[in-house]
């Protein structure tokens, strides 16, 4: 099925329960089948690198940053994420690639969760800069809310109508951000594959540096409502450009200095690997330009002819009126029909995706007996 369908990976749920040898003996398969095919499994709790090793998993969930971003920008509490971030790194360095998230499909949407909104950037910047896979569930990029209601999860997963989010590229802060962060992070290696240092640590501000072959990229955010200085030290020497603002800063004797505003944050990347990359350059291409349709002036004797029919319309409705006037019904002669049965929903099939991921696992069973 992978090689017919070219899938690329499947997702595991609730991960945690299965048992480990079924999960080397997939990633067995998975390797012949295709080298680069990714197992991903949803594990809350727990040391996760038990899961993330060479023998089982590529990655899982990873919850405890996702409660992190939350409660620290809610709790201004940046030692919170800073703590999280260290502790998770610390169990595979760069090579531990987590897959972050801000909100899915199971916990209420960030933007429903974050107390003070402008904290919306922040948390993204973080999860698109922090070492891991940055994730997006789906509306969360035009800020939508959603949150669980009498133990439904129904007002988490919406039926969007796109058309209503079409100009959320040009009107909508938080689908600037999100585009921008997308292109920023695919763009820039040394936020994919760099090492993690922290670099300034305060309940409001937290700034730390991605590494790879020399060369470094600076993040900073600010959780407060105020400005803030921030200045980060061991620093190569060069010139820098903020990714969002677009500003350029100079760094000298391995110290960096800038100023944030009240809740925001920045990427400073050295010029030259900036410059190179092209981030945004075919952005204003890749979104096509609306305009207006042209309408046409209609020729005068379609306009007369539509005028003759209106009037027509209306000396027709006035004789219904009329005749409806002269015939008196008696309500008591009017019986209430019974309702129409009404047919049981059938179930609904499975996604195509969801029987891919199932053979799979089934194949994986029957031709790896001998080693679960």
């Amino acid at each position: 099925m992978a090689k017919e369908f070219d899938v690329d990976g499947i997702r595991l749920d609730a991960a945690d329960v299965l048992d480990f040898d079924f999960m080397k003996a997939l990633r067995n398969v998975a390797n012949e089948v295709k080298p680069d095919f990714w197992l991903m499994g949803e594990v809350i709790h727990g040391e996760y690198s038990r899961w993330v090793n060479e023998g089982t998993l590529h990655s899982v969930t990873n919850y405890h940053l996702h409660k992190a971003l939350y409660s620290g920008h809610n709790e201004h509490n940046y030692f919170e994420i800073a703590h999280t971030v260290r502790r998770l790194y610390g169990m595979g360095g760069s090579n531990f690639r987590l897959y972050n998230f801000t909100d899915n499909h199971d916990v209420e949407r960030i933007y429903t969760k974050l107390n003070n909104k402008a904290h919306f950037g922040l948390a993204h910047i973080l999860s698109y800069t922090l070492p891991g896979i940055p994730s997006m569930y789906y509306g969360s990029e035009f800020g939508i809310e959603g949150r669980k209601e009498r133990g439904s999860d129904d007002s988490l997963r919406p039926y969007l109508n796109l058309d209503d989010f079409k100009d959320s590229l040009e009107n909508n802060g938080c689908t600037k951000l999100i585009r921008k962060l997308g292109l920023i992070r695919q763009k820039i290696k040394i936020l994919a594959y760099g090492d993690y240092r922290e670099a300034l640590l305060t309940n409001r501000q937290y700034a730390y540096v991605r590494g790879l072959d020399g060369q470094v990229v600076v993040v900073a955010v600010n959780n407060d409502d105020n400005g803030a200085d921030i200045n980060v030290n061991g620093i190569p020497d060069g010139e820098y450009v903020g990714a969002l603002n677009g500003n350029r800063i100079n760094v000298g004797y391995g110290h960096l200095g800038a100023h944030l505003d009240g809740n925001s944050g920045e990427i400073w990347i050295p010029a030259h690997i900036w410059d190179a990359a092209n981030v945004f350059d075919n952005v204003a291409a890749e979104i096509p330009a609306t305009k207006a349709p042209k309408v046409e002036k209609p020729p005068k004797e379609t306009v007369n002819k539509a005028k003759r029919s209106a009037v027509k319309t209306k000396k027709t409705a006035e004789k219904i009126v009329k005749a409806a006037e002269e015939v008196k019904v008696e309500v008591s002669e009017i019986k209430e029909q019974p309702a129409a049965p009404v047919a049981e929903e059938p179930a609904k099939p499975a996604e195509p995706e969801e029987i891919l991921a199932q053979d799979f696992i089934n194949a994986a069973i029957e031709s790896n007996a001998d080693m679960i």
